[in-house]
This record gives structure tokens, sequence and C-alpha cells, in this order.
């Protein structure tokens, strides 16, 4: 006997876990109502197994079709590539969520109690389920945490340049992935956190980052000020940063400030450590 009850609540949270972790996989980010959204989706798709027996096609663009929908209604569908990095990620993790729950049928003896179109029903209990998509999710944090540890070694550099007449000094770190090119020169850039450096800024400069995060296109640059647009590409997709060309950037030495000859810094909104305010390439210094 199969309990509806127990069959959503059980498909909802373990959904949920997957959902987390292809987003920690993916470099996603996304809301709370959302990840519960797209767990209600995941847990009523559940439902096909009590419906007749489909053509296995059908079958399978129901799967495919669904895996799609559930990680839309959670990281949204743009860019297209995050959003197909998100499918496979989502996707793989419930193939070894299965293969985990395979694992302890051939351990125990536990036989299959029921499948249709594509959906297995397993006499586990829920909980060991829910400790299965648990320990996936687990998996996947244990491996981006430990992946991430030698961040906290990091050194940091001392940069100062120019801007609107007045001199901004930061700490920087590298950051191997880091390749930002000015397009007007082709010299490698500074890429600045904005919420981290902020109280660091010209005022000038801060009203137009402002209204540029919110959205809003500027009929004219304040005084002092020329705007750098530089292309960047991540894991998430292709973006436009808004930058700033400046005098001259360089680097803080004990005896004093040893020019780099880069002429432009870009701005994210995405906050950094804490340790530092800016990330340069390994071809920038």
């Amino acid at each position: 006997m199969i309990y509806l009850d127990v069959l959503l609540l059980t498909n909802f949270l373990m959904a949920y876990a997957m959902l987390w972790a292809a987003g920690v996989l993916s470099g996603r980010q996304t809301r709370f109502l959302r990840m519960v959204g797209a767990s209600v989706l995941a847990a009523a798709s559940s439902l096909i197994l009590f419906a007749p027996e489909l053509s296995y096609p059908v079958q399978l663009v129901y799967k495919l079709v669904t895996a799609g929908l559930i990680t839309w209604a959670a990281f949204g569908g743009r860019p297209v590539r995050a959003w197909l990095t998100a499918v496979c990620w989502y996707a793989g993790l419930n193939l070894l969520l299965a293969g985990l729950c395979m694992l302890v049928i051939l351990q125990t003896g536990s036989p299959l109690l029921q499948t249709g179109n594509l959906v297995v029903y397993l006499r586990i209990s829920p909980l060991i389920l829910l400790l299965l998509a648990g320990a996936c999710s687990l998996a996947v944090w244990g491996g981006m945490h430990l992946l991430n540890a030698p961040r906290g070694q990091e050194e940091t550099a001392g940069i100062e340049l120019e801007l609107c007449g007045t001199a901004v000094r930061l700490r920087a770190a590298l950051d191997t992935g880091c390749h930002l090119k000015d397009p007007v020169t082709c010299l490698p850039v500074l890429l600045v956190s904005y919420p981290d450096a902020r109280s660091r800024l010209p005022a000038a400069a801060c009203r137009f980052l402002d209204g540029w995060f919110a959205g809003q296109n500027p009929e004219e640059m304040p005084e002092g000020l020329t705007l750098r647009l530089i292309p960047c590409a991540t894991a998430a997709g292709r973006s436009v940063l808004p930058g700033f060309s400046v005098r001259q950037i360089g680097l803080i030495t004990s005896k004093g400030v040893l020019s780099l000859g880069r002429t432009a810094v870009a701005f994210t909104r995405q906050p950094f450590s804490g340790r530092y305010e800016a990330l340069y390439g390994s071809d920038f210094l």
C-alpha cells in the first residue's frame, strides 16, 4: 500500500535537498520560496506513478520536461547554459540517489514494490530515503568546502588607484581565473567588489554604481569619470560589468607605490570574503 501523504512529503524533502546541491554545484543562488515551489512541483511530478502505463518515449519526455521545469522554477531559465548545467546536476544527483537506494535494496534484500512510468517506489523507510538524500547533499557540501579551503590562506596585496582625483586604497587577492581585459587598451583589469569597497570610493562613483546596479541608465557620466564596459564570462554566463578608466593603478610596497601601468577597474555587485575588496589575475602584476 502506498500512502499518498508520505509519498508527497518524502519527495518534497528529497527534491529540496537535490535542488540545493544542484544549485551549489552549478553556482546558482535563489530565494527560499522558489526552492519550496520547485520542490512542490517535483513532489507532484511523482504522481505519474498512479497513471496508466505510457509508452517509453512519452515517459522519457515526461522525465526530461519535468526536470527542466523543476530547475527552471528553482533557478530560472537564464542564462540558458547555466539552466542546462543545473538540469544536468539535478538529474545526476537523482541518479546517484537512485543508485544508493538500489544498494540498500541489494544489502537488505527488500523487494521492489511498484514501478510505473519511470517512477520507482521502493520498500524503503522514508527516513532512510531522506537520510540518503541528505548524504548526497552533504557529500556535495563537503566536496565544495574542501575545494574552497585554500581561500583561507590567500595573501593580499595593497593596491592604490586614483579615481575622480581621489586616491583609493584596496586590498586585493590573486585569482588565477580572473582574466578581465579592458576592451579599449586590452590591458588586464582589477575586479572590485562594490559592496565591500563602497565606503572607500568617491561619492560620484557611488552614485553612478548605485544607479547602474539598480537597473537605471544615467543620461551622462558624472564629472571626472569615464565609463568602461568590461566583458565578463563566468560559469553562469556572459555579462558586462561597469568600470572606470583611472589615471594609474599601483602596488603598495614598503618603498612606496609601484605603478603597474593598468588604467581601468571593473565593479561587481558580488561581495568577496571580507579579507579583501578586489581580485586580480596572474597577468595583472
